[in-house]
């Protein structure tokens, strides 16, 4: 085999000929290298089981990975170090059991080189290159080490290799790899071809001419069926957010379309076609793929004249494959002259407003058009520009419109709704930030790129104000997505890492060795882009500890969930540290691996303890391998089932907040939010300072409400009833309804009517019909449900949500019920002093969380006065109670720990 190659190579590239080294070959039946399986098992020389394709030898190696071990070790090391001066680009062949990886590692005393490949065809003999022309100069390697399916653990299969040589990289020598660039034949060559791979050769252009003059081009001999391809594998899923359009240079012999389809990953499949009209003269395609920047595709597939059956000889040659930012699309307007429709809605200027095309008067940076739009709102806050949509207008390539806007003094914000006769109405709003500049404002609708039928485009300059001055626009246009996805997200305090937008917690130990990731198996189990990738270091009690730099908060939410996708059964600990309190630890274990599992820590018992950090572990107890990796997401804490108080709004760990509107007429197309206001009418029923307001609109359907996606389920306990607080300025109904259920039950609306009027009332539920395990996670809300809207906004409120037994502790205490007792300092760092009004009287003092829940008790109290050291709780605010010694309350007050 050894002559053989060097002719191929010879006639190829005459420059070859200036050396070239064999290194194993098996020619004879025998080795020539010492090969040795660290991990797995060296089967030896065996016949080659497929000597009709790409290697005709008649003896291959064989190795089979070890299942124990990500990283299989299998290596030969020479009697003298490598020369890399000339023979720097290794090629081997391999026939695998799967599609996977092979990663070729050169060590020794000089250090270590390596690179990986994909291998994208299982089955068949394949060639890979790697080039080391970047280490020509390390001469203290002598060891040649090869992985297969690198970093996987739970795989076993056997791999045949051959033909393992050396020899000059060329003029491409030292050539960095330019992640625009495909393939150019020449010395970008980045791409892992799969199917069609033994149908493409580099060949001398034909037809150096026009738009391409390379020396180099591919050269595809297309099979006699309508729908073969030439395939470039990823292995893992392409990011998509930047280098969203692929382009490649294409030589037809015959009209038709060339297809340029990704697929292979976890979203559908992705094409787009293009009419080829010009033959026999290289043409650039270029396909838009936007719309795919948060898909997962793994595979590139160009299909030549497809969809038609190739006859003998059809013969493509294909040049310059690349992926690029996506090209700018025309303007939708930039008065110069007027593309679009422009009018106030309904033509109504009196409450809309007047429009107009004017000179630029402030001709200069992003902007120096001539013609620019300005608009004045009319009467009402709401005033609304409309432009009537291009015929066929799609968000699908180009989710983004982008907007010059220069805006009068004190303006802050515009809103652009897209508008669609069976989607409704589709909003985004935008910060001014440079009133008085022209500035652009770009407007994401990725979430809404199924819709297909937009007609209008609705323009709020600052919504909910009357307008003061003229509002100029310009230069309306349509492009990918360029907006931070993380812009304008709000952090959520119990959301510690997701690895894309919430990032709130900070990496102690291990920080080093965690990093973002792709998400190699986008599923049900864990649909997220991006995870994080934590290197488990070779000892046995090393971790990954986050460090939350103050006391950790147990009281409410105290279970910790964690997502991990592991390449091995190992165990798990989880520590609670770094505190005055003494370290506490829980164990779990994984059992499935290789795919997304999810874990859910229970730390309730440690509620009102001190600790700073949690330490995950990861295989504790146990020196690992090198090259152990493990996948995360998804890192939060989450509270315990919803059961007791689980909304009075004094607190936001004891409070509901993320509640949503329905079907609530203009203020839902207003998005209007769910708010948390002052108690308009405190009184003995309901004395909390804070309740939940629900505005009805004055044209809502009659099932308008809020609903509220819960973090963990609803969990009666005792009694299977709800109770809430109402207050309603008219004789209505409040109903609760629980739906969301995870194991399938059926949702449950209860409506009761209200007795009173402006005066709060507590209203029982009656859910005795619910299952025992129906672990409902949503909470629906209505007021006045079944009844028609009145024709005006009709405020409600709502307050102390109680599931089953318990109830929610008030805020405010009636001084006339109870004794009285100062309380100082308040709010206290580290000691909180009790001076009782009565000596003696007051036998035990608890305080608690605002759930209820005792964090700490001190009992024998006799003196005038108490010290209570409370540097353990965590900063918030408590209830303390005392009490007698009959055990009835003598006495309650707040206070804030900080």
């Amino acid at each position: 085999m050894k002559k053989a190659l060097l002719f191929l190579f010879a006639a190829a590239w005459p420059w070859l000929m200036q050396a070239q080294v064999v290194y194993e070959d098996f020619e004879g039946g025998t080795a020539d290298l010492t090969w040795q399986a660290g991990n797995g098992t060296y089967d030896g020389v065996i016949a080659n089981p497929d000597p009709a394709g790409l290697n005709t030898s008649a003896f291959v190696g064989s190795y089979t990975k070890s299942n124990q071990h990500a990283y299989s070790l299998f290596s030969a090391e020479l009697a003298t170090n490598l020369d890399l001066s000339v023979n720097n680009q290794f090629k081997i062949q391999i026939y695998a059991g799967e599609a996977t990886q092979v990663l070729l590692k050169l060590e020794g005393p000089g250090g270590a080189v390596e690179q990986t490949k994909n291998i994208t065809l299982a089955d068949v003999w394949m060639e890979y290159t790697f080039d080391f022309s970047s280490a020509a100069g390390n001469t203290g390697l002598n060891k040649i080490i090869l992985f297969f399916d690198p970093g996987v653990t739970a795989s076993g299969d056997t791999y045949l290799f051959d033909n393992l040589s050396a020899g000059p990289a060329g003029p491409c020598a030292g050539v960095a790899a330019n992640p625009d660039f495909i393939d150019d034949f020449e010395c970008q060559r980045n791409a892992s071809y799969g199917v069609g791979f033994d149908r493409l050769t580099a060949i001398a252009n034909p037809d150096p001419s026009g738009i391409n003059t390379s020396a180099t081009v591919g050269r595809y001999e297309d099979p006699l069926d309508e729908w073969s391809a030439l395939v470039i594998d990823y292995n893992d899923a392409m990011d998509f957010s930047v280098r969203t359009t692929i382009r490649a240079k294409i030589w037809s012999p015959k009209t038709g379309q060339v297809l340029f389809k990704l697929e292979g990953g976890a979203s559908p499949p992705a094409e787009v076609f293009i009419p080829v009209t010009q033959t026999n003269t290289w043409v650039e395609y270029t396909a838009d793929f936007s719309a795919q920047a948060g898909a997962n595709h793994k595979r590139i597939a160009i299909f030549f004249n497809a969809g038609v059956l190739a006859v003998a000889g059809d013969v493509y040659f294909i040049d310059d494959i690349q992926r690029i930012p996506p090209p700018p699309a025309p303007p939708l307007e930039t008065f110069e002259p007027v593309s679009l429709t422009w009018a106030p809605l309904n033509n109504n200027t009196a409450l809309h407003g007047t429009f107009s095309v004017i000179n630029n008067p402030s001709s200069g940076g992003i902007n120096t058009t001539t013609k620019v739009g300005s608009y004045t709102k009319g009467s009402s806050s709401f005033s609304t520009l409309t432009a009537l949509l291009p015929s066929g207008f799609s968000l699908a390539d180009k989710p983004q419109i982008n907007l010059q806007v220069l805006a009068p003094a004190g303006s802050t914000s515009l809103r652009m709704q897209l508008s669609s006769p069976t989607a409704g109405n589709k909003d985004v709003t935008r910060d001014i930030t440079t009133p008085g500049a022209w500035e652009e404002l770009s407007f994401d609708y990725s979430d809404f790129i199924g819709v297909t039928d937009f007609i209008q485009m609705n323009l709020f300059f600052d919504p909910g104000f009357s307008g003061s001055g003229a509002y100029l626009l310009d230069n309306l246009s349509q492009t990918g997505s360029t907006v931070d996805p993380c812009e304008g997200v709000t952090p959520l305090p119990n959301y510690l890492d997701d690895f894309e937008c919430q990032r709130n917690v900070a990496y102690g130990a291990g920080a080093d060795r965690v990093s973002v990731v792709p998400n190699p198996d986008v599923s049900n189990a864990n649909n997220s882009l991006k995870v994080g990738k934590y290197a488990d270091p070779t000892d046995e009690w090393s971790a990954l500890v986050l460090d939350f730099g103050a006391p950790i908060d147990l009281s409410v939410y105290n279970q910790f969930f964690i997502k991990i996708r592991s390449p091995k059964a190992v165990p798990l600990l989880f520590k609670l540290e770094g505190g005055t309190s003494n370290a506490r630890e829980v164990t779990a274990a994984i059992t499935q691996i290789n795919s997304w599992q999810s874990y859910l820590i229970d730390f309730s018992a440690f509620a009102g303890e001190n600790h700073r950090k949690l330490a995950i572990f990861f295989n504790q107890g146990v020196v690992p391998p090198a090259g152990d990796e493990y996948l995360i997401d998804d890192l939060r804490w989450r509270r315990a089932a919803y059961s007791g108080c689980i909304n009075d709004y004094e607190t936001a760990a004891s409070s509901i907040t993320n509640f949503k509107y329905f079907a609530n007429g203009y203020l839902e197309t207003q998005n209007y939010a769910f708010k948390v206001v002052d108690n308009p009418t405190p009184n003995g029923v309901n004395p909390s300072t804070k309740v939940g307001e629900f505005k009805r609109a004055l044209d809502a359907l009659p099932f308008a409400g809020m609903y509220a996606d819960l973090d963990a389920p609803i969990k009666f306990d005792g009694a299977k009833t709800v109770r809430a607080k109402v207050l309603m300025d008219h004789i209505g109904n409040f109903a609760v309804k629980l739906e969301g259920s995870t194991t399938g039950a059926q949702a449950i609306e209860i409506p009761v009517p209200n007795t009173k009027v402006n005066e709060w009332e507590e209203l029982t539920f009656d859910f005795s019909a619910v299952g025992s395990n129906a672990n409902y996670q949503r909470l629906t809300v209505f007021f006045d449900l079944g009844i028609n809207a009145t024709g005006v906004d009709v405020t409600s409120y709502f307050d102390e949500i109680v599931i089953g037994n318990g109830a929610c502790l008030t805020t405010r205490i009636d001084p006339d019920q109870l004794e009285a007792w100062t309380l100082a300092p308040n709010p206290a760092a580290s000691e909180l002093r009790v001076t009782f009004g009565e000596t003696g009287s007051v036998r035990r003092l608890v305080v608690q969380n605002l759930m209820g829940q005792p964090v700490l008790v001190r009992d024998g109290v006799l003196a005038s006065e108490a010290v209570l050291d409370v540097r353990s709780l965590p900063a918030g605010i408590y209830v303390l109670s005392g009490y007698r010694a009959d055990g009835s309350l003598a006495a309650r007050s707040k206070f804030r720990k900080d």
